[in-house]
């Protein structure tokens, strides 16, 4: 069974455990262990996704540089790709609906979160030797 709904702080330790490192590396490098707490007081909104309890995504949407920036991580061996999809496409109409724009930042060490994004409907804006910044709305 699909869930939606905030994580705790011990969901949040466990999806931060089990993910991939290339999932996790930004989140660890820019925000250390205080990930949890700067998304639960700064983010503008932010959800985790279950299946049958575990957590498998989460996503938050924060104010950072002058512009919406999306944050996520995805769980290792999720199988519910398809709602995990479905849920995404909706989060973002919803967020772009009020926001008009958003960003996300990642570095181009995975070839698969860079084809999820651009899947998303995500364009690159500016690329560099390590990173990609990409643009949905606006």
């Amino acid at each position: 069974m699909i869930e939606t709904r905030r994580l705790t702080s011990e969901e949040f330790k466990q999806l931060i455990t089990e993910a991939p490192e290339t999932e996790t590396v930004n989140l660890r490098r820019i925000l250390g262990n205080e990930a949890y707490v700067f998304f639960d007081i700064h983010a503008l909104d932010h959800f985790g996704l279950f299946s049958d309890g575990r957590p498998i995504y989460m996503v938050a949407l924060t104010q950072m540089n002058g512009h919406k920036e999306l944050w996520t991580v995805v769980n290792s061996d999720v199988r519910e790709q398809f709602s995990l999809f479905k849920h995404c496409k909706r989060t973002l109409k919803h967020w772009l609906d009020k926001y008009k724009e958003i960003y996300a930042t990642m570095d181009k060490m995975n070839p698969k979160n860079i084809a999820w994004t651009k899947r998303l409907g995500f364009r690159v804006i500016e690329e560099t030797d390590q990173t990609i910044l990409f643009k949905i709305g606006g």
